[in-house]
């Protein structure tokens, strides 16, 4: 998208969402004074809990490890509490609790770190949970860089879900032949195939990412068999594996660091939980991520109907010099929906979308280009765009894009304020220029000393239907947006200076169609 210089200030009308819930009344037009015509940078410091997206009152979400409990119909999320800022000991394990994947409850510690720097598990890293006989078994990591070996897969138990007692007569290491400091997330499933219990084990064997296996009858005395190797895939370790059956499919899902490449949440697929293991290929062409950059660590529950994706979303807005983002932040939940061929696609979970249901009036601020039309739907030729008033609480924004008429840079994008040259945009590429494939990416675009500046900072592939028609709903919440297009693909980002500032629609060369915008709050 080209830069957009000062533009002109148009006389501004109010527009009302109608129908953000199917029952939900119009509101009375409301004055102008009611919404914010300013378009001012503002810079908000982001303090204290998400709720959507939830993160607590202090610290950050990292590596959800789901768990349905059947007994009480609940979603059970234990995940690695961040504290940051030094701590001598971190990433213990917290949980909350939801039925819906839309509110949470619940906060609490559920496994401790270890009492001293000489303790196994003195940090905590991923497992996951599993119960037998009424006993929930929480298998996870005990990390500790003063010691070797570095990890080891560790266990606690609880008759309750809330009190654990650690078993340290447990703990074991690497077996001969795979990488001992290296050794962790641990994910423990029911085979049928077998008749067992199986573990799989993030690891190293002749220096490449595999997935050390064991079974076990009792979920207390494992076996090792022979690893999972064939992912087609490249990395130097494949975190956070999750494994399970849907429909007559297996599906296994990892999380891969190749720092010469992009971190993301992979999955493959397979007729049989021993593989092998494939990319899901088909007319859309190849599908093996369900999110862009910012969905990381992310595993599955599911109540037996329902399946959820839960990862995080960095706090970091650009990678780092190892080419990753920064570790932890709030927590990100896809539903997942299976196709008829076994592909996966991630969806707005149904309580988040009618979660925010209440009308928000809102209005043009400012124009620039050759446009056409009004209250919400705008015909958009040749290098165009128009600026909408900022928002300041969580809201849902939903619109149609028509793109028949169109190939390439069109989309939202978010902090347009001032006079639009500095903006973070999510921009749809219907052809096959970026990675191969239809994409939608999200860079950031700006004027320095004259000249046009653009960075790519994350990008998924897209869905394309043969009427280039796209239903996008995006959820908004302080620096968090997940956009969700035909409720198909999903396409997760940090952006900072969204929160509280003027958002615009836009196109560069192409006409498209914007019709049916609509915002709405809880």
């Amino acid at each position: 998208m080209k830069n957009f210089f000062i533009a002109f200030l148009t006389v501004s009308f109010s527009l009302v969402c109608h129908s953000c819930g199917s029952n939900d009344p119009t509101p009375p037009d409301k004055g102008e004074d009611d919404v914010d015509m300013t378009t001012d940078c503002k810079s908000p410091q982001e303090t204290g809990a998400y709720a959507t997206f939830f993160k607590p009152q202090q610290g950050w979400v990292g590596d959800p490890m789901p768990y349905y409990n059947k007994e009480n119909k609940t979603f059970y999320l234990f995940y690695l509490q961040d504290w940051r800022n030094g701590a001598p000991q971190d990433h213990p394990v917290f949980s909350i609790q939801t039925k819906d994947y839309a509110t949470f409850s619940g906060f609490a510690e559920a496994i401790p770190c270890g009492p001293n720097e000489q303790s196994q598990d003195v940090f905590l890293g991923t497992g996951s949970f599993i119960k037998k006989d009424g006993i929930c078994y929480g298998f996870y990591t005990g990390h500790n860089g003063r010691l070797s070996p570095v990890e080891k897969i560790m266990l606690a138990t609880s008759p309750d879900m809330k009190n654990w007692t650690k078993i340290p007569s447990f703990t074991f290491e690497a077996p001969a032949g795979y990488d001992k400091n290296n050794f962790r997330d641990p994910f423990v499933y029911f085979d049928e195939t077998r008749n067992n219990y199986v573990m799989l084990v993030t690891t190293r064997q002749n220096n490449k990412g595999v997935l050390a296996r064991y079974t076990s009858p009792d979920l207390t005395n494992w076996t090792l068999i022979e690893p999972l190797t064939d992912f087609e895939s490249d990395a130097e370790i494949l975190e956070c594996p999750d494994l399970f059956k849907m429909g007559n499919k297996w599906y296994l899902i990892f999380s891969r660091i190749n720092r010469d490449q992009h971190r993301k949440t992979f999955y493959r697929i397979a007729d049989s939980p021993d593989g092998p293991w494939k990319i899901c290929r088909d007319a859309g062409g190849h599908h093996e991520t369900f999110d862009g950059l910012y969905l990381y660590a992310a595993k599955t529950g599911s109540d037996g109907t329902h399946r959820y994706l839960s990862g995080w979303c960095s706090t970091g807005q650009e990678v780092n010099s190892n080419n990753e983002l920064d570790w932890a932040g709030a927590l990100i939940s896809h539903q997942l929906v299976q196709q008829p061929n076994g592909r996966l696609y991630p969806a707005i979970p149904e309580a988040v979308d009618h979660k925010f249901s209440a009308p928000v009036p809102f209005k043009e601020i400012r124009t620039a280009g050759n446009i056409n039309g009004s209250e919400g739907n705008y015909t958009l030729s040749g290098n165009s765009y128009v600026v909408f008033n900022r928002n300041t609480q969580p809201v849902k924004i939903t619109m149609t894009i028509d793109a028949s008429q169109a190939s390439r840079d069109f989309g939202i994008a978010f902090g347009a304020c001032e006079n639009q040259q500095d903006v973070y945009a999510l921009s749809f590429d219907l052809t096959n220029n970026h990675w191969g494939l239809p994409s939608v990416f999200m860079y950031h675009d700006w004027i320095e000393s004259g000249k046009n500046k653009q960075e790519e900072l994350n990008f998924t592939p897209l869905l394309v239907p043969s009427n280039k028609i796209f239903n996008v709903k995006i959820i908004m919440e302080k620096s968090i947006c997940t956009m969700y297009v035909n409720n198909h693909v999903a396409f997760t980002n940090r952006i900072y200076k969204m929160h509280q500032n003027p958002w615009m629609i836009f196109s560069k060369d192409e006409t498209v169609k914007f019709s049916n915008i609509k915002i709405c709050q809880q």
